[in-house]
């Protein structure tokens, strides 16, 4: 009987650890901005997969991320897999030309 208890005490400890240590792919919290052509697109806690696509026929975008997660930057529009150039850090802005995309992935 002690043996049983014993590993049922361990088994618990590593399900509370396991479960413990995990953190789910939740919105970035704070705020996202994409400005084409003079027009600023503004994105609140993006949801994982919120893709912020320029326009290809507007001329340069700035993407200024004010969030607490990373973003991947594309250099196609539509987010569009395989085309990952770049990483938009919490606080950092950057500007390039017309049909860059950019991506929270979790």
């Amino acid at each position: 009987m002690r043996k049983i208890l014993m590993s049922l005490g361990a088994m618990t400890a590593a399900v509370l650890l396991t479960v413990g240590l995990t953190t789910s792919a939740g919105a970035a919290t704070g705020t996202a901005y994409m400005t084409q052509a003079g027009q600023t697109t503004t994105y609140t806690n993006p949801a994982p997969r919120t893709c912020m696509s320029s326009d290809p026929a507007k001329g340069d975008v700035t993407f200024n991320n004010r969030t607490d997660k990373v973003a991947w930057v594309f250099n196609v529009p539509g987010c569009q897999p395989g085309f990952h150039v770049d990483y938009l850090r919490p606080t950092q802005t950057l500007t390039r030309p017309a049909g860059w995309s950019v991506v929270f992935v979790q």
